[in-house]
């Protein structure tokens, strides 16, 4: 399994963490749960329209995917199960160097930047398919998206009437960010998690000098971590 293809921990533009990982085929009922809290502009920005439900047919192909020609990847905030976004790709059969990309992000999570994470994840396994552009129709009127594919690479764009045909060549992949333990310990203290368990602090770096306090309160782990101004010593 490469790096790209692992679930990884992302801290959000607005401090959330999140988790992103490749679909499996038993998130079709969680897709269904976020297909549900779309509203009616991001279904029809996202799909071009309005339907009340996904089809079955489409339902299957979004999360039997073969990581390779076509992949997906979700977003599921920590301690839940309920899928927030995705992203997907689909590589052009007469163009294998480029394919197709959406991304949808649940209307309470956008404007947290779950989006940019999500393409940022999902180039880094196109370039390790050999990917090396990214093609995406959009309505002119969705500029969060067109204001996402910058941050990619390269951008051409070609407008028709309401649609703006972007295609992106896809720039050398960074290496991603993890977050820091006291991302974590931070969005504890919010109540985004409860506490650290043994297969979470295995996904991080957790400081050395913290590592005998991992299963105290998060308010006293923070505290350890960020100790208040220093008073000077006595004389």
């Amino acid at each position: 399994m490469t790096a790209a293809s692992r679930a990884q921990l992302v801290t959000l533009r607005s401090g959330d963490v999140v988790r992103i990982r490749p679909v499996r085929p038993d998130d079709a009922q969680a897709l269904v749960r976020a297909y549900a809290n779309l509203g009616e502009q991001s279904r029809y920005r996202r799909f071009f329209t309005v339907m009340p439900q996904l089809p079955e047919a489409t339902l299957k192909a979004a999360v039997e995917v073969d990581h390779t020609d076509r992949e997906a990847l979700v977003a599921v905030p920590l301690m839940s199960a309920e899928i927030v976004g995705e992203c997907r790709f689909i590589r052009l059969a007469d163009q294998p160097d480029t394919a197709e990309v959406g991304v949808t992000v649940v209307d309470a999570w956008q404007g947290r930047g779950l989006g940019s994470a999500l393409l940022a994840r999902l180039s880094e396994r196109a370039a390790e398919a050999g990917i090396e552009y990214f093609t995406a129709e959009v309505l002119a009127e969705n500029r969060t998206m067109l204001g996402l594919l910058p941050s990619l690479g390269r951008v051409e764009t070609e407008s028709q009437g309401p649609v703006v045909t972007a295609r992106v060549e896809l720039a050398e992949p960074s290496r991603p960010a993890h977050p820091d333990f006291l991302d974590l310990l931070t969005a504890a203290a919010r109540g985004d998690i409860v506490g650290l368990p043994v297969l979470l602090r295995q996904l991080v770096r957790v400081p050395e000098g913290l590592v005998h306090v991992v299963r105290l309160p998060v308010s006293v782990v923070l505290k350890t971590w960020r100790p208040g101004p220093r008073t000077p010593d006595r004389p």
